[in-house]
């Protein structure tokens, strides 16, 4: 089955799609073509083409291809120190068997593969027929990096991470979900001015625009008539990103902010004339290292601390990772 794919806005730079994947451009006509809300069904939309030396996740909500619950595949940026997270690709349809579905991902993952050669890892939600997708990408597609659940009451560190894959939405886990996308939407990065989760998708945001509650956000559901996919699929994407530039050390969210802050500092310090142990939180011996530095070696310096600020999830027990 050959996947379309959404042909990107002309300010883009040209994407060239890989061979291999399946997946053509859709021309100007192709598109006039298509017509009504569905217009973009079956079709992967692309914001950002894969770029090197980032990572990507893939979060899945799977429903029954029979017109009524939506499948949704929703592609996701780890963010870093230097840019925030961004949903960067998503594929939406209603029509897609869960077992067909299951090829649309393989081909997605493989499309966004990580800077190690594997493919995007995926957190798919196992509730009902995600389950049967995961099965088939695991053991007839060969797809080998799955989120791997994670316990978050479990008091020994050593033992949080469990020997089952996959997203299992519950009455325990769902407020979680929520309030974790609810907050990476809402708050807005100082560096970018965007959100530290930027979306892009307009079926996603139609979907917020319709996720109501007259209480807590946990209560919050689809209006009459609305869909909710495309909110969990991008949930369960900004979950896993977060928990793995996050984990028990301080979020990334948080260590960008810090890094503007430090900058905003050493440039205030620059202003303000001669720099010692006694106005700064360096200590003598760090600030004496400094001296004969020229400008470009010191800022090369300030850089390879800030490199120090990233966290690399594989340095991590089992990291999500399933081998």
């Amino acid at each position: 089955m050959s996947t379309p794919l959404l042909r990107l806005p002309e300010q883009r730079p040209f994407y060239a799609i890989p061979p291999g994947y399946g997946l053509h451009r859709l021309s100007v006509p192709e598109l006039s073509e298509r017509s009504g809300e569905k217009a973009l069904f079956d079709t992967l939309q692309v914001w950002e083409p894969r770029r090197k030396g980032h990572r990507y996740i893939l979060g899945v909500d799977v429903g029954d291809g029979l017109g009524q619950d939506r499948s949704v595949c929703d592609i996701f940026r780890m963010g870093t120190i230097e840019e925030c997270e961004e949903q960067v690709a998503q594929f939406i349809t209603d029509s897609i068997p869960p077992r067909q579905f299951a090829g649309i991902i393989d081909v997605v993952g493989h499309l966004y593969a990580g800077p190690d050669g594997r493919e995007a890892l995926a957190g798919i939600e196992c509730n009902n027929h995600g389950l049967s997708v995961q099965d088939t990408l695991q053991l007839h597609l060969g797809y080998r990096h799955f989120y791997i659940w994670e316990v978050l009451d479990q008091a020994d560190p050593q033992k949080r991470w469990t020997t089952k894959m996959g997203w299992v939405t519950t009455a325990r886990t769902r407020p979680i979900l929520l309030d974790q996308l609810y907050t990476g939407v809402t708050t807005i990065d100082p560096l970018t001015g965007f959100s530290d989760c930027r979306i892009n998708s307009p079926f996603t945001r139609d979907e917020m625009r319709d996720f109501r509650t007259d209480g807590a956000l946990w209560e919050a559901e689809a209006a009459k008539g609305a869909h909710d996919d495309c909110i969990i699929a991008g949930g369960i994407a900004h979950y896993i990103c977060w928990r793995l530039l996050g984990g028990e050390t301080e979020p990334l969210a948080d260590r960008r902010r810090r890094r503007q802050e430090e900058q905003a500092r050493r440039l205030r310090l620059g202003e303000r004339g001669p720099v010692d142990f006694r106005n700064t939180d360096a200590t003598a011996d760090e600030l004496k290292s400094h001296e004969g530095l020229t400008a470009e070696e010191k800022q090369t310096q300030m850089e390879d601390d800030d490199e120090q600020l990233y966290y690399d999830p594989d340095s991590r027990g089992q990291a999500g990772t399933l081998y």
